[in-house]
């Protein structure tokens, strides 16, 4: 229907502005490094979609229509801005520039990663952290996060995982609790019979590893407190609330001050805990991004957990 604009493409109008510019399809042809004979046929595709004759032809040279000097007055500016700001985001991907989110657990985020943060800051004075710190998994592509550091196991193979560093899961006790539970150290089992810290997803059931015989060990046990942060369960094992099992990466400078004590050493949490870094794709990786994984990396493979 005469009036309707149809479909034409962002490039049909490059064109037609650059043929406007150059005076002749030959010129533009020339500029463009694109056939005269294609310049020609999206130039009348455009005016078809449109409806209207930008362009009057003769064996001469080209003029202009109302149109089509109105379309080069309101849209030639706007294109240079949008080639501008094109330009600048291409410029911008292979700079250490530029705002990059990124997400991690509140725990990890607050005790190790702060240090990390800051300091990355400092290096690369260019890039602005947005820093969201959450034990839910955020969605990294709703929200816009470039980087989330994670504790595995990972959930979503659609994403790149890059392992920082592993923490072994230790039993750990106040030693006054200790004194007065009167604990023996020759079996595990006893845990059984002593109050227990629990994260929530394993309230009822201690899963262990011997590290010796490599053999699983179950123990059933009576909670007395569980939460999903490991913050509040170390806290409580530091007030003599019970025994935990937490990371060591967690727990060892209240080892080294005496607030904590890592006892039954010949055995572990079941599963280690793995800290990742995730990212959504290798491809296109922006300089920005690729410079905060390396640094990370490299604060990762420097902490000592013993």
């Amino acid at each position: 229907m005469k009036g309707r604009v149809g479909m034409w493409r962002y490039d049909d109008l490059s064109i037609v502005i650059e043929v406007i510019r150059q005076g002749s399809f030959i010129k533009a042809s020339k500029k463009l490094n694109i056939p005269s004979s294609t310049i020609s046929r999206r130039v009348s595709e455009f005016e078809s979609a449109l409806g209207v004759r930008l362009l009057e032809r003769n064996s001469r040279k080209l003029s202009l229509t109302d149109k089509g000097e109105a379309l080069l007055e309101q849209c030639h500016a706007q294109m240079q801005q949008i080639k501008h700001s094109i330009d600048d985001i291409s410029s911008n991907h292979f700079k250490a520039i530029g705002e990059l989110k990124v997400t991690a657990p509140v725990t990890l985020g607050n005790e190790l990663l702060n240090n990390w943060f800051c300091s990355f800051s400092k290096q690369y004075p260019d890039i602005n952290l947005d820093i969201v710190l959450s034990n839910h998994y955020e969605d990294m592509l709703d929200d816009s996060f470039d980087v989330a550091i994670r504790v595995g196991p990972l959930k979503d193979s659609a994403f790149i995982g890059q392992l920082l560093f592993s923490t072994e899961m230790v039993l750990c006790a106040n030693n006054e609790f200790l004194a007065q539970a009167n604990i023996d150290y020759e079996s595990v089992m006893d845990i059984a019979n002593h109050h227990f810290l629990s994260f929530q997803q394993n309230k009822s059931i201690l899963k262990l590893l011997s590290k010796e015989l490599h053999s699983d060990i179950e123990i059933p046990v009576k909670t007395r407190m569980t939460s999903t942060s490991t913050a509040i369960l170390r806290q409580a094992a530091v007030d003599g609330l019970g025994i935990a099992c937490l990371p060591m990466i967690s727990i060892q400078e209240n080892i080294r001050t005496g607030q904590l004590t890592h006892i039954f050493k010949g055995v572990i949490g079941h599963h280690e805990k793995d800290i990742f870094a995730v990212y959504p794709s290798k491809k296109h990786l922006s300089v920005k991004t690729r410079v905060f994984l390396e640094y990370i990396k490299q604060q990762a493979n420097s902490i000592s957990v013993s």
